[in-house]
């Protein structure tokens, strides 16, 4: 009996432990819900999923699009749009009265099909590549034979590039742009936006033919997609109103005051940040993407507002002249320009030194990490 027992002991000890298996993540049903002008295909971790059902090829296209995918978190989203051009002089009716440079815009959003939560929906915090720039001589729209006159700068498009794996820490940041900037036509209004949702596309809305898109979806709600009641208002100007000159070079330049409510109770911090998208280079400019005139982050939760000229609330980051706090919009000649203001509420704080926190880092720094997000816009016009 004791050797009997020993055999079976002994076998126990040498036997190979069991090892405990991973969890395998459970794949979920998503819809994209894409708009565009004119084209677009749609890849998820590098596979092209879908694309326009209307070919780059027709000059007028301005349809909707539902794409149903199954994928699981953290996945890829990766869209290439056009805008139609008739060839490589980057213009469209060449040959008419309306020859003319044409221009594009996309917006789209991510929607868990189970739960209909968007998780994710085109934004600032997007990565935008340009892959084709035509005419990079403007002055040829007007020319008789645009196909020879006008020039084109490609850009190769890299291996890779929709994956998961692939580091898009060179490209740019996606510009938002309004449904009056980008000319809305008919299929934008057969999708109900939600409000982090915005048209998106490069720095130049006309020059730039064909464009790369990126967004990695995690679990978390992604900085775009808003899911609280996070309010944010100024008592110097309405949403959608005029900026007082107080609050730019043409006056004391000075930061706005700013106040916000219904910050959820699971937000460990608040970031608030104030850009414009940049007129036209001047000659010698390099285009720097968004101009960042305020960066604040690591806001206490348990503050309310800013006072105007504040600098004891949050930690001051950089603005594009690459100093810290506020500086005034100064933008180039007459015209109205839009201002936006985001206030994000944040599940962490963020670790980022002052001196490294520009409007780009501090946008990468987040992702993830938004719990809910709000947004609002003024205008200033120079004289």
């Amino acid at each position: 009996m004791r050797k009997f027992i020993a055999v079976i002991l002994l076998s126990t000890l040498i036997s190979p432990p069991v090892m405990a298996r991973a969890a395998t993540p459970k794949a979920l049903s998503f819809q994209a819900e894409v708009w565009v002008d004119n084209w677009f295909a749609l890849y998820v971790n590098g596979k092209k999923i879908g694309e326009d059902s209307v070919p780059i090829t027709t000059e007028r296209s301005f349809n909707s699009s539902k794409i149903k995918f199954t994928a699981t978190y953290p996945f890829t989203i990766g869209i290439m749009a056009k805008d139609y051009t008739e060839n490589a002089s980057g213009l469209e009716y060449i040959g008419t009265d309306r020859q003319q440079i044409g221009d594009g815009g996309i917006i789209a959003q991510i929607r868990e099909i189970a739960s209909g939560k968007v998780v994710a929906s085109t934004a600032k915090d997007w990565k935008v590549l340009v892959a084709n720039k035509a005419p990079v001589n403007q002055d040829c729209v007007k020319s008789k034979n645009p196909t020879t006159e006008c020039k084109y700068v490609n850009t190769l498009i890299p291996n890779g590039w929709a994956t998961n794996s692939y580091k898009d820490s060179t490209w740019k940041s996606a510009t938002e742009y309004s449904k009056e900037e980008v000319g809305v036509k008919e299929g934008y209004f057969d999708f109900t936006w939600t409000s982090g949702s915005s048209l998106i596309w490069s720095s130049d809305l006309k020059l730039d033919n064909t464009v790369l898109l990126r967004k990695v979806v995690t679990s978390k709600v992604s900085n775009s997609a808003i899911t609280s009641n996070l309010t944010l208002t100024s008592p110097n100007f309405v949403n959608n109103g005029n900026l007082p000159k107080d609050f730019t070079c043409d006056g004391s330049g000075i930061s706005p005051s700013f106040k916000w409510s219904n910050v959820p109770s699971n937000a460990q911090s608040l970031m608030l940040m104030m850009d414009t998208v940049p007129g036209p280079l001047r000659p010698g400019e390099v285009d720097i993407g968004n101009h960042y005139y305020l960066n604040i982050f690591n806001i206490p939760v348990t503050t309310n507002s800013i006072s105007s000229s504040a600098t004891n609330i949050g930690t001051l980051g950089k603005n594009f002249q690459g100093k810290l706090g506020y500086t005034p919009p100064c933008s180039q000649g007459p015209g109205s320009k839009i201002y936006n203001i985001y206030l994000f509420a944040l599940s962490e704080k963020l670790s980022i030194n002052s001196s490294e926190a520009t409007g780009a880092l501090l946008l990468k720094a987040i992702e993830g990490k938004v719990i809910s997000s709000t947004k609002m816009s003024v205008n200033y016009t120079r004289t």
